[in-house]
């Protein structure tokens, strides 16, 4: 199998109490870029349709993921569990399940006060199983930001998704892409348009390269377990 063969699929998550509206649009652009190459499909999936609660700290996951490492070996990766594994019962077992069946994961999320939306932090607190059974250890991931004023937080907003996304196992791959929903950043509404991002040509250049360094190197990730597969086939 050739390189220019490999497909990937990419999942788009987004983070915002809006529905429809800037963040949403600028990650519908990124997976339309990543489809564009000719190598990714493509899902986007909204935190707001999905109910999901508060981590309570139980450890449920982690005695699991242990109980199995002493049975297996805790130098094997990942650890071979099967299914959902939180002690919660609510939107999280499907949206895992994607996240696992993803070969890459672009995370969205709005500036809140120099920071990401309470339900973003959720999510990824509600992902801890991932930090110790290495489940995404062969993903790659990015992140992507909006904000209402030019450097009001972006920066910060997307360090800690990165850093979050890094724990939980996943490859970080680029620096991301942050893009103001204002003119000019000024802060001031462009009533034209429901999408002002789409204004914002340096926005919309970050998020290019960003997506296409994510699709090239995911696809280089697989092309390689793919090969080895092969070889190992081989060797029997």
């Amino acid at each position: 199998m050739e390189i220019k063969d490999v497909k990937v699929k990419i999942l788009g998550i987004v983070g915002t109490p809006i529905k429809n509206g800037n963040c949403q649009y600028q990650l519908e652009e990124a997976l339309k870029q990543a489809e564009a190459t000719g190598q990714a499909t493509t899902e986007l999936v909204h935190l707001r349709d999905y109910k999901l609660t508060f981590c309570i700290g139980c450890e449920k996951c982690m005695r699991k993921v242990h109980k199995i490492q002493a049975e297996v070996g805790f130098d094997v990766t990942p650890v071979p569990i099967e299914g959902y594994n939180c002690s919660i019962k609510d939107g999280l077992d499907e949206l895992h399940q994607k996240m696992i069946e993803a070969d890459a994961i672009i995370l969205m999320a709005p500036v809140y006060i120099a920071s990401i939306p309470g339900q973003v932090k959720t999510f990824i607190d509600r992902c801890r199983t991932f930090v110790h059974d290495f489940r995404l250890q062969d993903k790659v991931a990015t992140a992507m930001t909006i904000g209402f004023f030019r450097n009001a937080g972006q920066d910060t907003a997307l360090e800690l998704m990165r850093t979050s996304l890094s724990a939980l196992g996943l490859n970080v791959v680029s620096y991301g892409s942050a893009a103001v929903s204002t003119r000019e950043g000024l802060g001031v509404p462009i009533r034209e348009t429901r999408f002002a991002v789409k204004e914002d040509l340096a926005g919309a250049v970050m998020m290019d390269i960003a997506v296409k360094k994510l699709v090239r190197i995911a696809v280089r990730i697989k092309a390689g377990k793919l090969a080895l597969k092969e070889i190992s086939l081989g060797s029997e």
